[in-house]
């Protein structure tokens, strides 16, 4: 019991918290996380660290700078229909994550003139392998004194989707995830889950620590895509969250080895502007920022050998608790640890792989392309299907969708009609038998 003292102490100051201030504190997974791996597994932590520092001695040293791919699969595990979230949405994700790691996201703009020197692009890909949609009665929350970060949720057994083979595959898991509680109490609301790399040929003797089975992300359903209906609300009672995607951009940033920006200092631990993520390009802060956007903060008023200046606090880094519309960038030494990470203790996720094939073959092309008034679709099905196709903005919304209708296997060509569409780029969505491919 002694070891969890601590904890206890932690989360009864945020059940006062949320007692005072409805709705709910919204919690980082990795914290809790963090947390429950360095009081209950001092081993397993001390190799966490121990590849974390590996990996940033080695990001220094990375100079390749071909494009790294990473295959996605997305399972969507739902109880109430709201949680099972439409095609468009899971899309629109997948985009922003491409956007946010190769620094093409539209308000690169908003970074300051003081920081845009440091900002970086990962160049890493995420393509999407399949949607997987399992629905369940069962119910998901982090069990903070078990030290169980939603193990159900990532096996059928228990009402919840398996992994696929999270060597070579992101596995990402939406669902709802339930407010967190201690003793019947309600403490906070996580967004999402993601485990480190470990990089390990085994895990340290006598410690049950999450299996393979489990590795990968997890975001509440409400936190996903920027075209989501779906709101959460802001601890305090003032208002809504503004979602743009970025929580999973944040959390798929633990998952290839970032840290918080401020080090994960003044959670159960100092608080005193000396806690580093391992990053030289990221400015120290005393603490994570209150889901807002105060771009004139300086949490430590100290100058910092990288800069060779006092820099205000980065807010617009993906890896701090910024308000989404403020998020904008990683650092160049970001990206190079994520990077390393990829062709270290994740190197399995570049390795060729035979995706599951899916009910459709993209044996595809649309011509002319450019459209102008209509396009064709050429189209190989390995067996009879019936085909839904949707028109998708690069904002993820359906601009033109296609009733389904069977069609047999072999070659087939269906006539999309483009006049009704404003010029621009648009995204093909194809659906058969409840496989999708874009």
């Amino acid at each position: 019991m002694k070891q969890l003292l601590p904890l206890l102490a932690f989360l009864a100051g945020l059940a006062m918290l949320s007692a005072q201030n409805a709705p709910l504190p919204i919690i980082c997974g990795n914290e809790i996380f963090s947390h429950i791996v360095q009081e209950k597994y001092p081993e397993l932590d001390a190799a966490f660290r121990a590849t974390f520092e590996e990996a940033a001695r080695q990001s220094h040293a990375v100079t390749q700078r071909s494009p790294l791919h990473v295959n996605v699969v997305v399972h969507v595990v739902w109880n109430d229909p709201a949680e099972n979230l439409a095609d468009s949405i899971i899309l629109n994700q997948i985009q922003i994550l491409n956007a946010d790691y190769n620094r093409m996201n539209a308000d690169t703009g908003n970074l300051r003139a003081y920081f845009q020197d440091v900002a970086g692009s990962a160049d890493i890909h995420f393509e999407l392998a399949e949607i997987v949609r399992v629905q369940t009665n069962a119910l998901f929350e982090v069990d903070v004194l078990g030290g169980d970060l939603l193990s159900a949720l990532k096996s059928d057994a228990t009402g919840g989707s398996n992994a696929w083979d999270t060597e070579h595959y992101l596995n990402i898991w939406i669902c709802k995830i339930q407010p967190t509680t201690i003793f019947g109490l309600t403490i906070g609301q996580t967004l999402g889950i993601a485990f480190p790399p470990n990089g390990l040929d085994h895990w340290p003797e006598g410690v049950s620590a999450p299996t393979a089975e489990q590795d990968g992300v997890v975001i509440d359903f409400r936190a996903v895509g920027s075209n989501n209906p779906n709101t959460i609300e802001v601890a305090g009672g003032t208002g809504n969250l503004t979602i743009k995607g970025r929580t999973s951009v944040h959390e798929v940033g633990h998952y290839l080895g970032l840290r918080h920006i401020w080090g994960d200092g003044g959670f159960l631990g100092p608080n005193d502007c000396a806690q580093s993520d391992g990053v030289d390009d990221t400015p120290f802060a005393s603490a994570q920022s209150s889901f807002d956007c105060e771009v004139t903060k300086n949490s430590c008023e100290q100058v910092e050998a990288f800069y060779n200046d006092d820099p205000l606090d980065l807010v617009e880094n993906f890896m701090d608790y910024s308000q989404e519309s403020c998020m904008n960038m990683f650092t160049k030494g970001q990206a190079a640890l994520m990077r390393s990470v990829l062709m270290g203790p994740r190197a399995g996720l570049l390795d060729p792989v035979s995706i599951r094939q899916p009910v459709l073959v993209l044996d595809s092309r649309i011509f002319p392309n450019p459209a102008q008034d209509r396009a064709m679709l050429s189209l190989q099905l390995p067996e009879t299907a019936d085909v839904q196709i949707r028109i998708i903005s690069p904002a993820g919304h359906v601009v033109l969708e296609m009733p389904a209708q069977p069609f047999s296997s072999g070659q087939q060509q269906i006539a999309i009609d483009t006049q009704v569409l404003p010029v621009g780029i648009y995204f093909v969505h194809i659906q058969a038998n409840e496989k999708t491919q874009q």
